[in-house]
C-alpha cells in the first residue's frame, strides 16, 4: 500500500532510477573484469565490450541524476544524451560485424583489429555529427514525464531512432547469418566424422542461444522508447500514456544491464573470471569451454587464432584431413604446408 501511495510520476522516477543503477552495475562489472585480469584484457573483442561498458556506464550515470524542467544543466543533460545514447547501438553493431567477419569469412586477427578500430572511430564521428545536428535543429530540450532531459523535434527524434532500429536490424540479421554458419559446419564436422560430441553439440545450442540473445537486448532497451517518441512524433497533441512511461522508464536504461547478461552471465569464461573477482582468489586452471567464441579468444596465441578463429576454420582443417588420407605422402606436405601458411597469414 505504502508504493502505491505514490502518485506515478514518481514511480516514473524511482524505476528509472532502479534500472539506471541496475545498468551501472552491469557496467561496471565488464569494466572491473577487464581492468583485474591482464588475460581476460588481451582479447581485442573483449576490448570493444569494454568500450561499451564505459559508454553505458557514462550513460547511466546521466540518467540518475534527475533532471530540471528548465535551466542550463537540462540543456546540457539533454545533448549529451543524444551523445552518449547513441553510442551503445553503434559500438554493438561493430561487435556485430567484427564477429561476422571472424566466424563467417575467416579474417585474421590483424585485419579484425584493424577493422575494429575503423568502426570505432566511425561510431563516435556518427555521435558526435548527430549531437551536433541535435544543437542546431532540436526546437528544445524538455524534461517529458520522465527522469531525464532529452531534445525535442521531429526531425531530430526520427534521425536518432531511426539509426538506432537500423544498427539493431543490422546486427540481428549479421547474428542470424554467424547462427547458420555455426550449424552449417557443426553439421560438416559431424558428417564427416560420423561422430556425435554431445559436449561438443551443447556448447554449440549455448552460442546459439548466446548470439541470440544480443540483438534481442537492443530490441528490449528500444522498443518503449521508440514507440513512445513515435507517439510524440506523428501526435505531438495527444496525451501521455502512463503505462508507456513506466515501460520506458523500466526498460530504456537497462543497456548496460543487458550487456552483463549477454557477456559474462551467458559465457563459461566469463563467468569463471567473476567469481575469481568476487572471492578475490584467482583459479590459472580456468578454460573457456566455448567453441568458436570470437570474445574467448587471446590474441597473442597465435595457435589458437589460426585454429580457432572460426568455425569455418574448423571445416576447412577437417575437409583438408580427410583429402589428405586420400592423397599422396607429398601431397599431403604440400596441404600441410598450404594450410599452415594460411593459417599464419
Amino acid at each position: 500500500m505504502f508504493f502505491l501511495s505514490f502518485s506515478s510520476q514518481n514511480i516514473d522516477l524511482y524505476l528509472a532510477v532502479s534500472t539506471s543503477v541496475l545498468s551501472l552495475i552491469g557496467s561496471c562489472v565488464i569494466i572491473s573484469l577487464n581492468l583485474r585480469f591482464s588475460d581476460y584484457r588481451k582479447n581485442f573483442f573483449r576490448k570493444l565490450i569494454f568500450i561499451l561498458s564505459i559508454y553505458d556506464a557514462i550513460l547511466s550515470f546521466l540518467w540518475l541524476i534527475p533532471g530540471e524542467k528548465t535551466g542550463n544543466f537540462c540543456v546540457f543533460q539533454g545533448y549529451i544524451i543524444v551523445l552518449f545514447g547513441s553510442l551503445p547501438p553503434y559500438i554493438s553493431l561493430s561487435i556485430s560485424i567484427i564477429t561476422y567477419l571472424n566466424v563467417s569469412k575467416n579474417w585474421s586477427v590483424i585485419k579484425l583489429k584493424r577493422m575494429a578500430r575503423k568502426l570505432h572511430i566511425a561510431s563516435i564521428v556518427v555521435a558526435l555529427v548527430l549531437t551536433g545536428f541535435s544543437i542546431g535543429f532540436a526546437e528544445s530540450v524538455h524534461f517529458p514525464y520522465t527522469n531525464w532531459c532529452f531534445i525535442k523535434g521531429r526531425f531530430m527524434l526520427g534521425v536518432f531512432y531511426v539509426l538506432i532500429w537500423i544498427c539493431t536490424l543490422v546486427s540481428t540479421f549479421l547474428y542470424i547469418l554467424i547462427v547458420k554458419q555455426i550449424r552449417f559446419v557443426y553439421k560438416t564436422i559431424e558428417r564427416m566424422t560420423n561422430l556425435v560430441d554431445k559436449k561438443r553439440k551443447k556448447e554449440n545450442l549455448k552460442m546459439q542461444m548466446r548470439m541470440s540473445t544480443i540483438p534481442l537486448s537492443l530490441v528490449l532497451t528500444w522498443i518503449i522508447a521508440s514507440v513512445r517518441r513515435s507517439r510524440e512524433i506523428f501526435f505531438p497533441d495527444s496525451k501521455q500514456i502512463t503505462t508507456l512511461n513506466i515501460l520506458q522508464s523500466l526498460t530504456n536504461p537497462l543497456q548496460g544491464f543487458f550487456d552483463c547478461i549477454v557477456f559474462v552471465a551467458l559465457c563459461s569464461y566469463s563467468r569463471t573470471k567473476f567469481k575469481e573477482l568476487v572471492c578475490c582468489k584467482e583459479n590459472t586452471k580456468s578454460q573457456d569451454l566455448t567453441i568458436t567464441s570470437s570474445f574467448d579468444e587471446d590474441d597473442d596465441d597465435d595457435e589458437d587464432d589460426s585454429s580457432d578463429s572460426s568455425y569455418s576454420s574448423d571445416s576447412s582443417n577437417s575437409s583438408d584431413s580427410d583429402d589428405s588420407d586420400d592423397s599422396d605422402d607429398s601431397d599431403d606436405s604440400d596441404d600441410s604446408d598450404d594450410s599452415d601458411d594460411s593459417d599464419d597469414d
